[in-house]
């Protein structure tokens, strides 16, 4: 029980998640493990069953007995039906998950957890250091202007190396390895990273939602909306068989050479808990498998279509008309999905001004850096002919030369 205390207070929330990768690795992780930290006090510190057993066992044997009968399943059997007869019918009715819920929960949360380690491993081989971004756009959030501008130009530099590492890696690159690569030479590394990242947190938890079924030995997948309904109409679980909390239990014991069989009525003390946390968990693994499955098509369509990409620099950076053309080019080359997926993250922990600043930032290097590539066109064209001849014997060197600047 130790160990799973540490777990449960050695879990931290990430700094480069949103609040559906918090729902999947850290709150349901942290409300799984408390569970199970719940349920293995009871089941090892209390009294998990209490027997009835004959007049004539002592105080041993009834401690022998309950202790064979929670090691060695017992059976439900609605009190208006006899106690079958054959064997196997009993052993088909026999309840086998109330011993192994803390290992089994525990297990769920292992598995909760196990997305947040993939992300936290992969995403940093493109260039981008995400958390680090993260942390300095926060620092900018926080700080005067002096340290703000430092912070936001720290960004914006290492998103422009993001993009020369890219480029010298799509260099001599074939298509086929540039598939392999998974976006690291196309800007799109962290976002398809990211995505797999949250298709993993929804095979998960639906995993998990059909894992659980099997566990309690439940065939129908809605019997969680059948266990809600009759506690609200006040139907007894003696009848519906769901949870119960009194069980038969078969044991035998061998008295001088005679095998003597009994069948005692139990009382399953855990079951009462058990009912309300996987009634909870049956609708927060539906919750969350659902507000995923939404999170994992909004993050895809904002990271991979263009319009998208475009429209959210745009709510940002206000281009001129005159440079319709550069910032579309602005928005396709020099902002990847990478960047898109990066700038969300920074909104969400920082603020949009930050996210602002680094776009008008970016936008205005790219720009400037265009008309400069102009201007030196401007000057090579003033001094040589259409016709690719020498310029020099037909160019009068008393002209002057007037550089043209474009206002961006």
């Amino acid at each position: 029980m130790n160990l799973l205390g540490s777990a449960v207070t050695a879990i931290k929330p990430r700094i480069d998640d949103t609040i559906i990768d918090r729902l999947n690795y850290y709150y349901s992780t942290v409300i799984i493990m408390v569970m199970s930290v719940t349920i293995t006090a009871k089941q090892y510190v209390g009294s998990p069953i209490q027997c009835w057993v004959p007049a004539q066992f002592t105080k041993a044997w009834e401690q022998y007995a309950e202790n064979y009968c929670f090691v060695y399943n017992t059976y439900w059997v609605a009190p208006n039906e006899d106690i079958p007869d054959e064997v196997q019918e009993r052993i088909h009715r026999q309840l086998i998950y109330y011993q192994w819920v803390p290992f089994i929960m525990a297990l769920e949360a292992g598995f909760f957890f196990l997305p947040s380690i993939f992300w936290g491993q992969t995403n940093a081989k493109s260039g981008l250091n995400i958390t680090n971004m993260i942390k300095l756009a926060q620092t900018a959030n926080t700080s005067e202007d002096a340290e703000r501008d430092k912070a936001i130009v720290t960004i914006c530099h290492q998103m422009e190396d993001s993009v020369r590492l890219r480029q010298v890696r799509l260099e001599g690159s074939s298509p086929l390895s540039q598939w392999f690569k998974f976006g690291l030479v196309t800007g799109s590394y962290v976002a398809n990273v990211y995505t797999l990242t949250k298709v993993l947190y929804l095979v998960n938890v639906i995993g998990q939602f059909l894992m659980m079924n099997q566990f309690l030995g439940q065939n129908n997948h809605m019997w969680g909306a059948h266990i809600l309904t009759d506690i609200i109409h006040g139907r007894d679980w003696e009848l519906s068989g769901n949870f119960p909390r009194i069980a038969i239990c078969d044991f035998q014991v061998r008295t001088l050479g005679n095998l003597h069989r009994y069948s005692i009525q139990c009382v399953l003390v855990l079951n009462m808990f058990n009912e309300k946390i996987f009634l909870f968990l049956y609708y927060w693994f539906v919750i969350v498998a659902i507000l995923t499955f939404i999170d994992v098509i909004v993050w895809t369509l904002n990271t991979r279509i263009t319009s998208r990409r475009v429209a959210y620099v745009a709510r940002y950076v206000k281009a001129s008309p005159d440079n319709d053309y550069l910032f579309r080019q602005f928005c396709t080359r020099s902002i990847s999905s990478d960047s898109i997926l990066l700038l969300r993250l920074i909104s969400s922990h920082s603020n949009e001004l930050v996210t602002s600043d680094i776009l008008n930032f970016l936008w205005k290097t790219h720009a400037s850096s265009k008309c400069s590539l102009n201007n030196v066109g401007l000057i090579a064209n003033h001094f040589n002919r259409k016709d690719g001849a020498d310029s020099r014997n037909s160019y009068d060197m008393d002209t002057p030369l007037v550089l043209v600047k474009h206002n961006v």
